[in-house]
């Protein structure tokens, strides 16, 4: 696209004469502040998404969040920057707007780990909490990025007859860059850099922009000029000697799926998930120090001659190399969709693919429509936090994993809360739509439940259940005792009278994570269909 020279060149000379090549530069100055002010806005959206995950989840509601206050900040600074434009038509006039949204990027630099982390905290990780939370961090940087867009029009509007194909060449522009932007963050921002350095990326990105615009007239706007540099030396500050980590933090990286971190405190090393705690294991002697992990050898309740195991969610590895290690020769297949997980399981949690262990990195619903093979045991280890992936929930899903089972398999699953609180309610009762038989188990000195189901028709009794879990302590003298576990399970019945079966169609997965408010269980064995125990 030619940007018509006549207004440029008219814009610049009430200020001082120019030659008719700065003039040709005045037009690529102007096309590059216009394509990378698109690229930059897209970039920041998607970056976001990061800076709120960790106390706000990634769930539809801040990506709605997001979406929604990018638009109206571009809705304002459309209006806002035509206005600017009317009373100010230069292109030093916008290299000033663009200086402030460098300036307000800088806040967010140096602001948005704490910021998060305050709102989060004010507003309970809320729905409603996750606008404000964008609004606050994000609406000022937009509302000042879109004001380029009108900005730009005024500027190279020279003759009125093709006033509509300007405007058109220009939004073009824009979009082009903002597709770069997109592709750009989405493919090698988000996966090879911290989140800091990635917005520092986008501050030194605009910071440079504001002063393209501004290089014909630097003397004219020392303030403005003086804040670009300010900003920039911010920038590349930030990218060369960034904050140094805290609270015992060895490692953090943003990938595609979560922020990971990894962090040595009280003899435990634990491992992150955008904030919640996926995998912990002693420093002393590398054991993992979360119960849940041991509780999946349960499975050998209900199916006691268990040779395969597959695990969906690896995190350090814990749940399934625990329950290799009293069953020798377990052939274990670990899935994660994330590739950072496996390289971190195996830098800082000692983990090591024996013989018989086999990592993939893959969607899990996707790896068992693909697999050919059957298992004795499928552990799902995937809901955690506020993001937790809906088609790893639904009733199609599980009868997925049925399908492949081993005759006389078992199928598992870890969940954080109690079965009064809304989701793990709702995948309790899917649970029970595709398998005959399931039991839920309250994990000792932690707040998490372990689900075990099977698509066999006999049900062994709450006495028989009693009798194995003292054999097989006997037997493999388990950390956890099972004696325990099924001494605490759950046997209440359950109202499922305002709980959906999810399903690929209907799995309002996070409106059920962000519901707070629990429901009585019913007392003693159920007395209705549709309100199962354990018939203990």
């Amino acid at each position: 696209m030619t940007l018509p020279a006549e207004p440029l060149a008219a814009a610049e000379s009430s200020e001082a004469a120019e030659p008719a090549a700065t003039s040709r530069s005045a037009r690529l100055r102007l096309g590059w502040v216009v394509a990378a002010g698109g690229g930059i806005l897209m970039a920041l959206e998607i970056l976001a998404s990061r800076v709120l995950a960790p106390h706000f989840g990634s769930s539809v509601y801040v990506w709605g969040s997001i979406i929604s206050v990018f638009l109206a900040a571009l809705s304002l600074g459309y209006v806002w920057g035509g206005r600017l434009a009317d009373r100010e038509p230069t292109l030093a006039g916008l290299g000033r707007r663009v200086s402030w949204a460098a300036l307000a990027q800088a806040l967010l630099l140096l602001a948005a780990r704490p910021a998060t982390a305050w709102l989060g905290g004010a507003t309970g990780g809320s729905a409603w909490g996750t606008l404000v939370a964008a609004t606050a961090l994000f609406g000022p940087p937009s509302v000042l990025l879109g004001v380029i867009s009108p900005y730009a029009v005024r500027l190279a509007a020279g003759d009125l007859a093709r006033l509509g194909g300007t405007a058109g060449g220009l939004y073009a522009l824009s979009t082009a860059g903002s597709l770069v932007g997109t592709l750009g963050c989405t493919f090698a921002l988000v996966p090879f850099l911290t989140l800091d350095r990635g917005l520092a990326l986008l501050l030194g990105l605009t910071a440079l922009t504001a002063l393209a615009a501004l290089a014909g007239s630097l003397r004219r706007e020392p303030l403005a000029a003086l804040t670009a540099v300010a900003v920039l030396a911010l920038a590349v500050h930030a990218w060369i000697a960034p904050v140094a980590p805290g609270g015992g933090l060895l490692f953090e990286q943003m990938t595609p799926y979560q922020t990971l971190r990894v962090r040595d405190g009280h003899g435990v090393r634990t491992l992150e998930s955008d904030r919640v705690h996926h995998s912990a294991m002693r420093l002393s002697d590398g054991e993992p120090s979360l119960p849940y992990p041991r509780a999946a050898v349960a499975a050998l309740l209900l199916q006691p001659e268990i040779d395969s195991m597959l695990v969906l969610g690896m995190g350090a590895g814990h749940a399934g190399t625990y329950f290799q290690r009293y069953r020798p020769g377990l052939a274990l297949d670990f899935v994660d969709i994330d590739s950072a997980v496996p390289e971190i399981a195996a830098r800082y949690f000692g983990f090591v693919a024996g013989a018989g262990t086999r990592v993939h990195v893959a969607d899990g619903r996707r790896f068992l429509d693909d697999a050919d093979r059957r298992w004795d045991y499928v552990y799902c280890d995937t809901y955690i936090g506020l993001s937790v992936p809906f088609h790893l929930t639904t009733r199609e899903f599980l009868e997925l994993v049925r399908e492949r089972l081993a005759p006389g398999g078992v199928f598992g699953l870890n969940l954080a809360g109690s079965l009064g609180r809304p989701f793990p309610r709702a995948i309790y009762r899917t649970v029970l739509e595709v398998f005959p038989n399931a039991w839920v188990f309250a994990v000792p000195a932690s707040g998490n439940l372990l689900v075990l189901a099977t698509a066999e028709a006999d049900r062994p009794s709450p006495e028989e259940l009693e009798r194995r879990a003292a054999r097989l302590d006997r037997e493999y003298g388990f950390e956890l005792a099972l004696a325990d576990l099924v001494a605490g399970r759950h046997h209440r019945g359950v109202d499922f009278s305002d709980t959906p079966v999810l399903s690929d169609r209907f799995a309002p997965v996070d409106r059920l994570l962000h519901l707070g408010q629990d429901v009585a269980e019913v007392p003693g064995p159920p007395a209705a269909a549709g309100t199962p125990g354990d018939g203990g």
